[in-house]
């Protein structure tokens, strides 16, 4: 199994910063594509999502699992990258007028001992989806 957490502090306020993040439904920012393949249930804030992101030359179907507004959510990798059992964790909090974002990710990769390439390329991704979100939403 491989692991890895990102923290990195935004300059938005926590609950826009949640907002925009655990919105599976919508794009964080114009250059990121999001497709809606199944909208999940709205008494839940969307849990059961289905959707396809694309972040630079990464395309994968991502799943919402569990959203525990305004502080964090877990979504699954359905397809689209070379893992199984990915489960990405996203913990958002505030501090002053900034948020502080944790986004912890584990997953096997399908070929052992290639679990550092999909962490490099994962942790690329989720940066520029921050970095994206960032600047389109100040």
């Amino acid at each position: 199994m491989t692991a890895f957490t990102i923290t990195r502090k935004l300059d938005l306020p926590s609950d826009k910063a949640f907002d925009i993040i655990s919105n599976f439904t919508r794009s964080p920012s114009p250059n990121i594509p999001v497709e809606v393949e199944k909208e999940g249930d709205p008494e839940s804030n969307g849990v059961g999502t289905v959707r396809t992101i694309t972040v630079g030359k990464v395309r994968v179907r991502e799943r919402l699992e569990s959203v525990n507004p305004p502080n964090s959510f877990t979504y699954t990798i359905l397809s689209g990258a070379p893992m199984k059992d990915y489960l990405g964790k996203v913990e958002i909090s505030q501090e002053e007028a900034k948020s502080v974002v944790h986004w912890n990710v584990k997953f096997t990769p399908k070929v052992p001992g290639t679990g550092w390439i999909g962490a490099i390329v994962s942790k690329k991704a989720i940066n520029r989806l921050i970095d994206e979100m960032e600047s389109s939403n100040r």
